[in-house]
């Protein structure tokens, strides 16, 4: 059992526990309804219902934000070894990366010029939802690590942190479909627009790349040696 897993175990420290998961959820509520408003947005086409839905994206990125901060001074508060309180840190600080990725591309769809982004074509929009798709599978796996990691699960966090990597790998190939559609395709936009269009698809990728972050940082502390 990790040095982690040991002092949770050992100090029975409840709220250190119960805030970590609860941050986790909040971080997956951020990328389910991201994936959502990208639903409503490229398969139903409500470009209004969407937008409602990239807001509320916001809000629950900004709750994240607290429930993050709440952890940090719990931290700092805490008497515990500074190796575990610098684990901790930074796991939280990963999760965390998760919902501003979901949240800057929800900002990104928010402003852009939506006409262009319609235009795009029915294939690269398969893909981009299914890029989301997926990311939200990943993020889900990660909050089952998480609570894995707190329960001292290891080998079930093992199993999760390589399907996480083949999710990642998928999305990784998802996006590179899309560029090559991108370069090939005969719609003229204008250049901010696609400019716009680039970055926001190449940060949605970022969340798949933020998930497998956090599933390998976990792995890493399950085989941490004892503090």
């Amino acid at each position: 059992m990790s040095a982690l897993m040991e002092w949770f175990k050992s100090r029975n420290e409840e709220n250190a526990m119960n805030l970590t998961l609860v941050h986790t959820q909040k971080v997956l509520e951020c990328t389910v309804e991201f994936d959502k408003g990208l639903s409503f947005l490229l398969e139903e086409k409500n470009i209004d219902l969407a937008l409602k839905v990239f807001f509320r994206v916001d809000e629950l990125e900004h709750q994240a934000d607290g429930i993050r901060r709440n952890i940090l001074n719990m931290l700092s508060q805490a008497e515990l070894p500074s190796k575990i309180r610098e684990n901790l840190i930074n796991l939280v600080k990963r999760i965390d990366d998760i919902a501003n990725a979901a949240n800057a591309c929800s900002r990104s769809l928010i402003s852009m010029n939506h006409k262009d982004f319609m235009s795009l074509g029915e294939n690269i929009h398969s893909n981009i939802l299914n890029i989301s798709k997926i990311s939200v599978e990943a993020v889900k796996k990660v909050n089952l690590m998480v609570n894995g990691l707190l329960k001292g699960e290891e080998a079930k966090i093992q199993e999760l942190g390589e399907e996480v990597n083949i999710l990642e790998h998928q999305c990784d190939e998802k996006h590179y479909a899309i560029n090559r559609s991108l370069v090939s395709n005969n719609n003229v936009i204008n250049p901010f627009s696609a400019i716009v269009i680039h970055n926001c698809i190449s940060t949605m990728e970022a969340i798949s790349d933020n998930a497998e972050d956090v599933a390998d940082y976990i792995i890493m502390l399950t085989v941490a040696k004892k503090t």
